[in-house]
């Protein structure tokens, strides 16, 4: 078997301990101007967030300014399917 070292040169390595509580931390810091919005409903679990507001207009304002916060992180976004969408892959 031949080991290989890699290095992470942006982000956290993973499987490190503190990996997981960093990047909620970091992730939180993100959501900060989002809540000044006041949606109607934000939940969220590690990476994945539902989030509705009362117009589309603030929907895609709250979009942008969570893309605006991190070079690094970018959020994407579903719509509806069929009455449904996936939320925590389930």
């Amino acid at each position: 078997m031949v080991w290989e070292t890699l290095r992470v040169n942006k982000g956290l390595a993973m499987g490190q301990r503190l990996a997981l509580s960093l990047a909620i931390a970091f992730v939180s810091k993100l959501e900060d101007p989002v809540l000044g919005l006041r949606p109607l409903l934000y939940c969220k679990y590690i990476d994945d967030c539902f989030i509705i507001f009362s117009t589309q207009e603030e929907m895609d304002k709250c979009f942008e300014m969570l893309n605006e916060q991190s070079e690094y992180i970018k959020f994407t976004r579903e719509k509806p399917r069929k009455n449904w969408l996936s939320f925590l892959n389930v």
